[in-house]
């Protein structure tokens, strides 16, 4: 296996990005599902305005097989944001460092 110098530019740069992604903290797969609800009190406006219902914001996703779906607090809203959007470039890098290996491999190269 050649060393990283001996890769071309752009792959360089993609392991750079990848590597500068996997140091900051927070790396989460799933995606973020807004539900409005109504609440049980009968005086709520949400029992009878759609648009004044009570928001909660949930992970989705799938672990073992199984569809979950994980409350967030709204003091973590933005945080997960982050750690989902994170893993969403995370994959996008990995996916384009595979695309030139499987290049690289059709072509017989090194």
């Amino acid at each position: 296996m050649p060393s990283r110098t001996g890769f071309p530019a752009t792959e360089r740069a993609l392991y750079s990005q990848l590597r500068r992604l996997l140091s900051q903290p927070g790396l989460l797969r799933g995606n973020l599902v807004e539900m409005r609800r109504h609440c049980g009190k009968a005086g709520c406006g949400c029992q009878t305005d759609v648009a004044r219902r009570h928001r909660s914001l949930y992970l989705a996703l799938s672990l073992d097989g199984q569809r979950r779906m994980l409350y967030i607090p709204t003091a973590w809203e933005a945080r997960v944001r982050q750690w989902t959007a994170r893993y969403g470039e995370v994959r996008a890098v990995l996916e384009q460092l595979a695309r030139q290996h499987l290049k690289r491999l059709e072509q017989r190269e090194r």
